[in-house]
């Protein structure tokens, strides 16, 4: 039977329910609901659900659509040909970016294939219809993973002669299909808009929304206008509507990097069922007024979005901002702002088990100028401290290193990024504390209570302190002058005492905490119940205040990023040490390892750091090529050190590129040194010859030779 206007009392009986809905009452329009205070997002608006007529589809026939090619098509090409029977399901979406349509076409996908359709008995297509620019299709097939053509209509004149209209409102509750939170939603949204660059207008009008049209022999005989922007009809409704098995769907994989989100996922429903209508009605009047009228059974978006609060709360902590929290972790619990209480992107990041016991080496191969120490990684503190990985290739540099007595310890900046981060989380926390009170949301307050006060638990027991070791011996030691050699092949020569070097170069950076081990154990679960009720408090807010707290997470998110971007150099107070570079003549840059080997040498004046660190290769030629380096710095005294009219220090001049050419090649070297032999005779002929004088009878003459 070909529908034309069908209404639920017609509708077949093995559509859902949720389909049956979609579909159009006797008067064949779905009605709008009161909008309150919040009325752009409330409720759902009034469409039609009729089919378009003759004269409609007259009217959208020859109208163009962009395929992925940007070619242009008209719309009929899509229904209009001679196959006999031919069904074709148009789908059309809102923005590319709507994270509710993207949800809908990957549960479309994952239940309803090409494949599928091939096997029904009337030839099926289905395509998909959007309303942005058509650079952004292939985009939008990858993130759906849809296989169906796509097509785009910027324009949106089909969508206005079809009857869809423009809405931004949510509806009661969202469809099935939607397996993501609504925070999760505007935050993958917001991700894509900004990612985009300058594809970021591309996407559709943002207030647009759309419909699925059935064509069957060129005519409608189906179709379902969205009311509100999760609204599409359910997919079960479609694979019966086309002929497949109606079973319902499958849900796709979820995932939460959060540990316990089930129990709380579980823990929350159960309080969210307990509690009375009562204390419903009273929260959601907050937001929506109570003088709108509604039927209390319709319920608001706040009442019937409890399934989905836990999913937001869980990925708003577990997913924003992970990397950019451990970035620089160790350093902030060197603070004592680490105590401060203050919301924290990604808390879980910080409950763990244990502790590291020592910074993170940096690569590089640290060398005893000539104490013949060599260790194959360099400390913490001292990557920080010269910032060597940052040097050019071939680069060398000399650095005069002293410490200074009236400031002993090494700290974390009291005035550099973090702590403004740590006043910054504080502050947000200060706000949704007030925001909570004002609009009366016990369970906010509670949250924002709790959350705030993890990162000063965490604070407690991740505090700790860096110890430098003392010399205590007086013995007479080698000097302490280190040659950090960096994967680049540059060299850093540092200029110190044998105290320094050990503390900064030789002895293991230990991390000394405030607490031990089993009170931090007990500190990390008390952290995580703390989470986990905290993230059940949340659950249970009102959606204004969830919000608020997902924008709050943002921002914190983007500024722990910005900061973890900085140079870890702002975050260290290492002014015990003062810092000089040493000027050479020729400067820093060399243009081989050969060079800056021998630039390091001279400034060292001395070979045996390369030796013992095996940085020159093991062959007779390096070798020998070391000891003529030897040589050189040995017939040149430099105390005190000769400069230029600059105040540059002057190391030996030798030709260490040749010096080594020589000795890896000796017959090019032998047939130069004839060459240069030759050469040198004809030009002292040449010398002879333009010596020579005239003499007054034209004939060329000299002090030994006449030539007639």
């Amino acid at each position: 039977m070909t529908v034309q206007s069908m209404t639920v009392q017609e509708a077949p009986e093995g559509l859902t329910d949720k389909v049956r809905n979609a579909l159009p009452k006797k008067n064949n329009m779905i009605p709008s609901t009161p909008s309150g205070p919040g009325g752009d997002f409330e409720g759902r608006i009034a469409v039609s659900q009729k089919t378009p007529t003759d004269t409609d589809l007259r009217n959208v026939a020859e109208l163009p659509i962009l395929n992925v090619k940007h070619e242009s098509v008209p719309f009929k090409s899509l229904y209009d040909g001679e196959q006999e029977g031919k069904r074709v399901l148009i789908i059309f979406i809102r923005h590319f970016f709507c994270g509710n349509c993207q949800e809908y076409l990957r549960t479309l996908c994952s239940s309803i294939t090409p494949d599928s359709l091939l096997d029904l008995a009337k030839p099926t297509e289905l395509v998909i219809i959007g309303c942005g620019q058509p650079e952004l299709i292939p985009f939008y097939a990858e993130t759906t993973s849809c296989k169906f053509p796509i097509y785009a209509d910027p324009t949106r004149k089909l969508y206005d002669l079809l009857g869809m209209t423009k809405s931004m409102k949510l509806g009661e509750k969202p469809g099935d299909y939607v397996q993501k939170s609504l925070l999760s939603v505007i935050i993958q949204s917001a991700y894509q808009v900004i990612a985009s660059g300058r594809k970021a207008t591309s996407g559709g009008h943002f207030w647009q929304i759309g419909g699925e049209f059935l064509f069957e022999n060129g005519k409608v005989t189906w179709c379902h206008r969205m009311s509100t922007t999760r609204d599409h009809a359910e997919v079960p409704g479609i694979r019966r509507l086309l002929g497949l098995d109606g079973a319902r769907v499958p849900l796709r994989k979820r995932w939460s990097s959060l540990g316990g989100a089930g129990l709380v996922r579980k823990l929350s429903l159960s309080r969210s069922r307990e509690r009375s209508g009562s204390r419903s009605r009273k929260r959601s009047s907050m937001v929506i007024s109570s003088k709108d009228g509604r039927d209390s059974n319709e319920g608001s978006v706040m009442e019937n979005l409890k399934e989905e609060q836990v999913k937001e709360v869980e990925e708003a902590l577990a997913i924003l901002g992970e990397g950019s929290v451990l970035a620089n972790a160790q350093v902030s619990a060197l603070s004592k702002f680490s105590y401060l209480p203050r919301l924290l992107p990604a808390p879980q990041a910080l409950i763990k088990t244990s502790r590291p016991e020592r910074l993170a080496p940096s690569t590089g191969k640290v060398v005893g100028a000539r104490s013949g120490g060599i260790r194959h990684q360099l400390n913490h503190v001292a990557h920080i401290l010269h910032s060597g990985h940052s040097l050019p290739e071939y680069a060398v540099r000399c650095v005069l290193l002293t410490k200074n007595q009236d400031k002993p310890a090494i700290k974390a900046s009291s005035s550099g990024p973090l702590t403004w981060l740590s006043v910054l989380g504080c502050a947000t926390s200060i706000v949704l504390v007030a925001l909570a009170i004002y609009y009366d949301d016990g369970m906010c307050l509670l949250a924002i209570l709790f959350l705030s006060s993890l990162s000063t638990i965490i604070g407690i027991g991740s505090k700790w302190h860096l110890e430098l070791p003392e010399r205590k011996a007086t013995r007479k030691v080698p000097e302490g002058d280190v040659v950090i050699y960096y994967p680049q092949g540059s060299f850093m020569v540092i200029k110190c005492d044998e105290e320094i070097a050990r503390q900064l170069y030789w002895a293991p950076e230990k991390c000394h905490y405030k607490v031990g081990v089993q009170a931090y154990r007990f500190i990390s679960l008390t952290g995580t119940i703390m989470l986990m009720f905290g993230v059940i408090f949340l659950a249970n807010a009102l959606l204004a205040m969830q919000i608020a707290v997902a924008v709050a997470y943002i921002i914190l998110n983007a500024a722990y990023w910005l900061v973890a971007a900085l140079p870890p150099t702002m975050h260290w107070d290492l002014s015990t040490y003062a810092h000089e570079t040493e000027r050479y003549a020729g400067g820093e840059h060399n243009t081989n390892f050969t060079q800056a080997l021998w630039k390091a040498i001279a400034i060292t004046r001395t070979t045996q750091w390369a030796r013992i660190a095996d940085i020159a290769p093991e062959t007779e030629q390096w070798n020998q090529w070391l000891a003529k380096a030897e040589a050189e710095i040995e017939s040149e005294p430099n105390d005190p050190p000769k400069r230029d009219e600059k105040g540059d220090i002057l190391l030996p001049f030798w030709d260490c590129q040749k010096a080594l050419d020589d000795l890896l090649y000796p017959d090019k070297a032998e047939k130069l040194q004839k060459q240069w032999r030759s050469s040198s005779a004809a030009g002292n002929l040449s010398r002879d010859f333009n010596e020579a004088s005239v003499g007054e009878d034209g004939v060329y003459t000299s002090g030994m030779v006449s030539v007639g």
